[in-house]
């Protein structure tokens, strides 16, 4: 991350509120195509500027950025708004796809009702941690193995339960946070 670019998440955290996290998600959104820090890195940058009047030299240790192909069997896959993501997406359902640069924008601060939050990474972290991994490779199996024995009648049948306990929660809260009031 260059000198210029460490300004602009200062002032973006600036425009946060001084909140850090926001300040990641919002650079994060703005600028897509860049190294996209945590909340931790937008801290040690501005505790650095604080103590010592300048950028620290290395606040956190940079990721090298991602590989800009689409390879199913390649174990980094570029970030879900990455730029060739996109173009798939405009290809697959032009003008039909949500996303945070998408033909229809996702709304901010909307609540998460999707499936994928609510259903199927507890489902999946409860069956898979059942019997810790050792290694990277026993995990991506039990994943594999987890998903592929997930039958569409209990997807349903979760996720319309689910649905609907989250939804009447989001109206009952207003459209704010409801996530915390879940039982």
């Amino acid at each position: 991350m260059n000198n210029n670019e460490k300004v602009e998440l200062i002032l973006i955290f600036g425009e946060c509120n001084r909140s850090f996290r926001q300040a990641a998600r919002v650079y994060a959104d703005r600028y897509p195509d860049r190294f996209h820090p945590n909340h931790n890195y937008v801290h040690r940058l501005l505790r650095g500027l604080n103590e010592n009047g300048q950028f620290p030299n290395n606040p956190n240790r940079q990721r090298q950025p991602r590989p800009n192909d689409f390879d199913e069997d390649t174990e980094l896959q570029p970030a879900h708004n990455a730029i060739i993501v996109r173009q798939h997406l405009n290809e697959i359902f032009p003008n039909r796809w949500i996303g945070t640069h998408g033909v229809i924008p996702w709304p901010a601060r909307s609540p998460d009702l999707t499936p994928l939050d609510y259903f199927l990474w507890g489902h999946l972290k409860n069956i898979v941690y059942a019997d810790p991994p050792i290694y990277v490779l026993d995990l991506k199996n039990k994943i594999r193995l987890s998903c592929n024995n997930i039958g569409e009648e209990q997807i349903n049948a979760s996720t319309s339960r689910e649905f609907l306990k989250r939804l009447e929660s989001c109206l009952e809260h207003q459209g704010g946070n409801f996530e915390q009031f879940i039982r």
